[in-house]
């Protein structure tokens, strides 16, 4: 009934201190609610990808900015940027910081 394996779900839900019993409606429910969450994320990231049929890290990077949906994910997943891109962006912010 579940492409995720339950026994690991239910392994992270204790995981959690304030968990100390996971009943079998809650996790059949957990687990369906993170298979539906990764099928969508899939989707987005997938109608946004660069090379054909294969998802990057830069289309999921991509589908997490611009959804609102995923933006509590823009921590875990930024968009990429190159080290000049970033120095030339600090030394800037630098300057205005200064006048």
């Amino acid at each position: 009934m579940t492409a995720l394996p339950v026994g690991r779900i239910r392994m992270i839900m204790k995981s959690s201190p304030e968990v100390t019993s996971v009943s079998q409606d809650s996790l059949f429910l957990i687990t369906k609610a993170t298979e539906l969450f990764v099928e969508n994320i899939a989707k987005e990231s997938y109608a946004r990808r660069k090379v054909d049929g294969f998802v990057n890290y830069n289309d999921l990077a991509e589908a997490v900015a611009e959804e609102e949906n995923f933006q509590f994910l823009e921590d875990v997943l930024p968009k990429k940027i190159l080290a000049r891109d970033f120095l030339k962006a600090n030394s800037k912010a630098e300057k205005e910081e200064d006048s």
